[in-house]
């Protein structure tokens, strides 16, 4: 790989983080203080324990880390996570598929 190539990648994906920061923090920003908190919450516990293993035991990263993970991957997604996406105003019960 030619160095020229390599500055090039590098820049491509600082530019491509630098995007996704600024997706979630628009995101984000949308939201009300207390939706901010309720995703926040929600997104840590299901990371926690998501990661519960009683074999295991790790070392969880920060709150905020997590939480923005965790928009940016509902971003990230076609079908699901309408309100968290922006697209809809209601959480709507999916149909129970039996």
């Amino acid at each position: 790989m030619t160095a020229e190539l390599r500055e090039q990648l590098a820049a491509y994906y600082e530019t491509r983080a630098r995007q996704r920061e600024q997706d979630i923090d628009e995101r984000l920003a949308e939201l009300t203080p207390r939706e901010r908190s309720l995703v926040r919450d929600a997104a840590v516990m299901g990371y926690v324990l998501g990661r519960m293993d009683e074999r295991a035991h790790v070392e969880f990263p920060k709150d905020t880390p997590i939480a923005r993970a965790v928009v940016y991957a509902a971003l990230r997604e076609d079908e699901h996570y309408a309100v968290l996406r922006g697209v809809a105003h209601q959480y709507i019960e999916p149909e129970d598929p039996r």
